[in-house]
């Protein structure tokens, strides 16, 4: 079973993201930046799914981070806005975007896990 980090600062939006996609992965949950990198530090896993806008910075800080300690782990950015500036951003760090807001995220998030 692929393992899948789920980042975000919304205790509710986490729990409910990581309770629907328990079924196909092994879910490990993040409440912010400095516990995603925590949890990388000490295991593997297949992708990342972060949120944007957290308490202790943004997904895409996070992702840079990432990118800079040489990770290629897929990463899947998401936010309420359907920004394109952030698409573009996220892009440059060779992740994925999508809109927290769309009605197809959870099977958007299952088809990036298993590409």
């Amino acid at each position: 079973m692929k393992r899948i980090l789920i980042v975000d600062d919304n205790t509710e939006f986490l729990q409910t993201l990581s309770t629907v996609l328990s079924g196909d992965f092994d879910t490990i949950k993040a409440t912010g930046i400095k516990e995603a990198l925590d949890i990388l530090q000490e295991i593997t896993v297949d992708a990342v799914c972060s949120d944007f806008n957290m308490e202790d910075g943004t997904g895409l800080d996070l992702l840079e981070i990432i990118r800079q300690q040489g990770l290629k782990t897929p990463f899947l950015l998401m936010s309420g806005d359907d920004s394109r500036a952030l698409e573009q951003k996220t892009k440059l760090y060779y992740g994925d975007f999508c809109c927290k807001t769309d009605f197809d995220l959870v099977r958007k998030i299952k088809a990036f896990v298993n590409t």
